[in-house]
């Protein structure tokens, strides 16, 4: 069974948080706010957190994700960033009936070679940041982590396999192997900030247009970084649609 972290009680309604390919702890700013009212479920993906006795693979990811979900009573709601986001779209076509919905912060499923190489290469350059203690320990008050929470982040990261990390960026989802996407009815949304990349861009919009039960949003000054730099406008979204799918 896939390790998870849990905040909250059991008799409330699941949200299954899937971090991005940086932290774990991306979502830390949403735990204490959606925790008051929900169960939050935090797996770690393979290869990342405490979850490194295999590659990151995104057969393996998915696998983890549906055993886990098939444990609970009732269907989760799926709520990803970056990684976590794009891994929404095999969950949601090809295991649906664990989920009831899914809130899509920065997927990536529109992308070329060229991009996926240059995303590895911008990685590899910063291997080095990425393993310094104090640089971690910055980013982690970024991200609003508490005091155990930076130092989980400062020892995940002096962990990572880069290898597992690239594989994570090269994680072989694009929106046109899943056709069965244009079929589901059960709410989505996808969301971005306007200083993102044009292919994540595209992806919301392309989301959106090819599925009417996916909402969209763009928020202006947003990047990269929605979790943490728009913690209290994600909050009251997020809270807004999971209360959406329990009240059709």
């Amino acid at each position: 069974m896939i390790y998870y972290e849990k905040y909250g009680t059991d008799i409330n309604k699941r949200i299954i948080l899937l971090h991005g390919e940086e932290s774990v702890h991306c979502f830390a700013k949403q735990y204490d706010f959606l925790a008051r009212n929900y169960c939050i479920i935090l797996p770690h993906l393979p290869g990342f957190g405490r979850n490194t006795t295999r590659m990151f693979s995104t057969d393996e990811a998915i696998k983890q994700i549906v055993e886990l979900a098939a444990t609970f009573e009732k269907p989760a709601t799926l709520v990803g960033f970056s990684l976590g986001a794009s891994l929404c779209l095999p969950l949601m076509c090809r295991h649906g009936e664990y989920f009831n919905g899914a809130y899509m912060i920065s997927p990536w499923l529109l992308k070329e070679v060229a991009d996926i190489e240059r995303a590895m290469k911008q990685y590899y350059d910063k291997e080095g940041a990425m393993k310094n203690k104090l640089l971690n320990g910055l980013s982690g008050i970024a991200m609003g982590l508490d005091k155990n929470e930076r130092k989980e982040h400062e020892e995940y990261c002096k962990n990572m396999d880069m290898n597992s990390l690239m594989a994570a960026i090269d994680n072989g989802i694009k929106y046109e192997d899943y056709p069965e996407y244009t079929e589901i009815k059960k709410p989505m949304f996808a969301l971005c900030g306007l200083r993102e990349t044009i292919e994540v861009r595209k992806t919301v919009r392309t989301l959106s247009m090819q599925n009417p039960n996916c909402a969209y949003d763009m928020w202006d000054g947003a990047a990269q970084n929605i979790p943490y730099k728009a913690a209290s406008r994600l909050n009251k979204s997020l809270d807004e649609f999971i209360e959406k799918i329990y009240t059709k």
